[in-house]
């Protein structure tokens, strides 16, 4: 679950919030694009080396960390998966060896903070790691494939509509899963979106928790979608796909649909829109193995998002 109903009336002062809406708030912090093109040799030796780096750190959880799938040669596809706010790369494990078993190079790096022995360590998590890791992974896979797309879900997906506009025409094609652009209705009203944005997210106000969800970071990400280009320019987009869930309460569907199709638009791109029936019991993490109602779906879910991809 994203969050519990905000409830931020006091937490802020009239004054505080008359500033919020009526003067702009930076959306900065994050730095700046920095993708590099690397060949196959250093792609990979970087990615070895992050790898390696949390092999070494014991705080780092053994499963999370960064995965990287290659056929000993740069392939003709290859494509970076993006994991979810608080998640890390093991829910896309298996939609990895998918994609992989497809002929694709993939890497899966593990968003800063995330995938620790202490969960709410990836409650420090700030705006200028989340640029360095999106860097750093189209970076790497710059050079794994001749043809690199992008794949992200729910935070991911927010980071894979930054990456495809900011990506150096590196990514031709991206699949967002239940991107997460804001938080629904049923947990956020319209005007507490720039309060969680700019108090939370900016680290104004102290944390608060609700469940393993830390509203700093999700404020972070929503801040993200603050430093989109003006008109959502993406050179070298060729294809945008989404999917959501009618079982999904969490994001804001709206935003879901409406952003990417806008960016496919105003890019020339085709899209496609996919929705999963409430009847296969799959809510907002569509791709881990590990979630309710993916055991059964997850086979045919994978083949359906391998299709959206490649606009099959």
């Amino acid at each position: 679950m994203i969050l519990a109903k905000i409830t931020m009336a006091g937490a802020v002062s009239v004054v505080a919030v008359s500033t919020l809406f009526t003067q702009p708030v930076s959306a900065g912090g994050f730095g700046r694009a920095d993708i590099k093109q690397y060949d196959y040799k250093t792609s990979v030796a970087v990615a070895q080396q992050v790898i390696q780096n949390d092999m070494r750190d014991p705080q780092v959880k053994p499963e999370c960390r960064p995965i990287l799938k290659t056929h000993g040669r740069k392939t003709a596809k290859a494509v970076l998966m993006l994991h979810g706010v608080s998640a890390c790369p093991e829910q896309f494990s298996e939609l990895a060896d998918y994609f992989y078993n497809q002929g694709y190079n993939v890497y899966v790096p593990r968003v800063p903070q995330h995938g620790r022995v202490n969960l709410h360590d990836y409650a420090k998590l700030t705006r200028k790691e989340m640029t360095d890791v999106m860097n750093q992974g189209a970076s790497i896979v710059s050079g794994l494939g001749d043809e690199r797309g992008v794949v992200g879900l729910s935070g991911g997906g927010n980071m894979a509509t930054w990456l495809s506009q900011f990506g150096s025409h590196i990514f031709s094609r991206t699949l967002l899963l239940a991107p997460f652009y804001q938080p629904s209705s049923k947990h956020m009203s319209a005007w507490q979106a720039p309060l969680l944005r700019n108090l939370y997210g900016r680290n104004i106000l102290p944390d608060r928790w609700f469940g393993d969800m830390s509203y700093r970071v999700l404020g972070k990400y929503m801040l993200l979608v603050k430093k989109y280009k003006r008109n959502l320019g993406a050179p070298g987009l060729k294809h945008v796909a989404v999917v959501l869930s009618e079982r999904d309460k969490e994001i804001d569907a709206n935003l879901a649909r409406s952003i990417p199709e806008k960016m496919a638009k105003n890019n020339h791109a085709s899209f496609k829109l996919e929705t999963i029936p409430a009847s296969l019991g799959v809510g907002h993490d569509m791709v881990s193995p590990q979630v309710d109602g993916m055991p059964q779906a997850k086979g045919q879910l994978y083949a359906k998002y391998f299709q959206l991809y490649e606009a099959n």
